[in-house]
């Protein structure tokens, strides 16, 4: 009797066992490659992962982070090229820029951020874009803004250096070794808040006129063409990730902490509510999560061409929208 029961148990075992490796082998691998290291503004990522979204979609998903000198563009077309399904995160200025300069197939299917979360630091009072001038610190292809902001002939007005420095990239100008630096709203503003003594300024890009969506969701057009439902299901999973995040950001603070330990919960969990206001709109509530704004994208494409960052306003086929139903 226990000899034929331990062989009943032993056979479901395998029963069990083969049926998860069948569903298992049935997922379709997949990548995400974020911009930066996993921190508040990747959190959809790791939270769709851990709570089973990607896998209820029929993705295997892996997230890989990002860090300097690696780009989203070049990490994601190899994967592409690879036949593989991979999506990334980067900010629509430099996929534009990519695809017309370079003839890249890169295609944009969603907006993570409604509005810019970048911010200008400043030591000086800033009535309008003349009064811009001197060293401006922000990181390597993050320059375009201020440039679109000055217009034609930024280059007379402004030196943009790369920031670098600690605490959060903001030492140098912290030190006052330049006059301006990039700062994200969930990042080094709220550092600069701790650390920072002395009176200075922080002005967003929409005062002065340059309101441009960021944090695209993108991926290419064979990646498109060869996967057009797993895309979809991968949009969705992803934007039910954010959701969950901002409804429950505790948990998904301690999600984070798993894919990075080196983060600080507390300073995550400020973070995750400063990019709730810049996720949940008026346009995301009535569209859903991820919303890509045609009307913003075209502003910018024009912006960058005044500033003659581009040559073209085309954007034809760049584009390619995926509602994610996801309604925050």
């Amino acid at each position: 009797m226990i000899r034929g029961t331990r062989t009943a148990l032993w056979a479901l075992a395998l029963a069990v066992g083969g049926a998860t490796a069948a569903a298992a082998a049935e997922l379709e691998p997949a990548t995400m490659i974020e911009s930066w290291y996993i921190h508040a503004e990747s959190v959809g990522d790791p939270v769709a992962v851990e709570k089973g979204f990607y896998r209820e979609a029929g993705l295997d998903v892996t997230v890989v982070p990002g860090g300097p000198g690696l780009s989203p563009i070049g990490r994601v077309l190899a994967e592409a090229r690879s036949g593989k399904l991979v999506l990334g995160i980067d900010y629509p200025y430099n996929l534009l820029e990519a695809r017309q300069k370079q003839g890249l197939d890169l295609v944009v299917l969603g907006a993570d951020f409604q509005e810019s979360a970048m911010r200008i630091l400043s030591w000086k009072k800033i009535e309008s874009p003349k009064d811009i001038r001197g060293q401006f610190a922000t990181w390597i292809g993050y320059d375009k803004p201020i440039k679109a902001l000055i217009g034609k002939g930024w280059e007379n007005q402004i030196q943009v250096v790369n920031q670098q420095g600690d605490p959060a990239t903001l030492g140098g100008w912290l030190a006052r070794q330049y006059d301006y630096a990039s700062g994200m709203i969930y990042n080094e503003v709220l550092v600069a808040e701790k650390v920072v003594e002395d009176p200075y300024y922080v002005y967003s890009y929409k005062q002065f006129g340059v309101d441009w969506q960021e944090n695209v969701l993108f991926t290419t057009e064979r990646v498109l063409e060869k996967f057009p439902e797993k895309v979809k299901a991968f949009v969705q999973a992803r934007y039910r990730g954010f959701k969950y995040a901002l409804d429950n950001p505790d948990e998904a603070a301690d999600i984070l902490l798993q894919y990075n330990p080196n983060l600080e919960k507390d300073f995550e969990l400020i973070g995750i509510e400063k990019i709730r206001t810049i996720m949940v709109t008026e346009e995301s509530r009535k569209n859903g999560l991820g919303y890509l704004d045609m009307g913003k994208l075209e502003t910018m494409a024009g912006q960058l061409v005044a500033a003659g960052i581009l040559d073209s306003e085309d954007m034809t086929g760049f584009a390619r929208p995926i509602p994610s139903g996801v309604m925050p």
